[in-house]
């Protein structure tokens, strides 16, 4: 119950921002200073560094990491949240990755910018980003209406042996 209330507080935490995230012009990036129009950010991908083994990503403009990630096998895009403590899917994308939610699987209140939400507790049999292969990640699946962008979240970072920020670089090492 106690790992339900910290992502509900996570959840509620990232909805209170994306509108914002999702509102806001991307910048194209710094060698052109243009902007296009209003958009998601077309997730970064993960770059293997063959040096030290460790995946780095770069902050987009708006300083979220965006990664293209495999779920049970499925190309899903999802913002790295280290405040989150678990992967919470949209339900778009968890039917993306093969998971069948019926509606009585929404069972676990959240409380979310839009007020009180179900989320559907699942494991996922696998997550990737880039070489990195965690299994058995516990996750939840919110209604589209109610997650603007999935996540990836504490259940899969928690798993590695390292994740660090900085300077504008998220390193995950496994």
């Amino acid at each position: 119950m106690r790992n339900l209330v910290l992502t509900a507080i996570a959840l509620f935490a990232v909805a209170v921002a994306a509108p914002q995230l999702l509102d806001s012009k991307i910048a194209l990036g710094p060698e052109t200073g243009a902007e296009e129009a209003p958009r998601i950010a077309a997730p970064a991908r993960a770059r293997n560094d063959w040096r030290s083994g460790d995946i780095r990503i770069r902050a987009k403009a708006d300083g979220h990491f965006y990664v293209d990630a495999k779920v049970n096998g499925r190309n899903i895009a999802l913002v790295v949240d280290t405040g989150a403590s678990i992967v919470a899917l949209r339900e778009s994308d968890a039917r993306r990755a093969g998971i069948r939610i019926r509606r009585s699987d929404f069972d676990a209140p959240i409380s979310t910018a839009n007020g009180t939400a179900y989320a559907a507790d699942v494991t996922l049999s696998r997550v990737s980003v880039g070489a990195i292969n965690v299994r058995n990640v516990r996750a939840v699946v919110i209604p589209d209406d109610r997650l603007s962008v999935s996540l990836l979240g504490a259940s899969f970072l928690n798993e590695l042996r390292r994740f660090e920020v900085s300077d504008n670089i998220l390193v995950l090492e496994n």
